[in-house]
């Protein structure tokens, strides 16, 4: 029951993400919570905790579009940098190898897949989680909506 220990997990959760999918080397920044590349904030991580459940949140900027976050300061922390997406991270030739694969050549979709399937992974090793993936389809959850209204 460490919170701290908590979110630095979270964090780690993050940088392996970063590391495994697209080869980014990311960091923590001393005594600022979140993902950095350099001076570059890629990932925000919060949570909240009531009676010890906690309701995590993590955001990774994967392929989101940040031109308006250039107004912003990210959670209020001065002079470091901007927000930075990895697909702006790819853009700027700040990275290109995935494990053979181009990332210039990926689009959103693939890049998000990529991400969220790792992401998985690390978590689930991270907090030593089993996890079982299954494909729902739109015809199930139609079900799963109609059932559930008519009870």
């Amino acid at each position: 029951m460490d919170l701290h220990w908590y979110l630095r997990t979270l964090e780690e959760v993050v940088i392996r993400v970063l590391s495994s999918s697209c080869s980014i080397q990311a960091s923590r920044l001393e005594g600022l919570t979140g993902v950095w590349v350099g001076n570059e904030k890629l990932a925000a991580v919060g949570i909240r905790v009531s009676h010890w459940i906690t309701y995590h949140g993590l955001a990774l900027n994967v392929t989101t579009n940040l031109c308006l976050f250039k107004w912003m300061v990210p959670c209020g922390i001065h002079g470091h940098g901007h927000q930075v997406s990895i697909k702006g991270l790819v853009r700027e030739g700040k990275l290109c190898i995935d494990h053979g694969t181009d990332l210039h050549h990926l689009d959103d979709a693939s890049f998000i897949h990529i991400t969220h399937k790792s992401l998985i992974e690390e978590f689930s090793q991270a907090f030593q989680l089993e996890y079982c993936y299954k494909n729902i389809s739109a015809a199930m959850l139609y079900e799963r909506k109609h059932s559930s209204l008519t009870k």
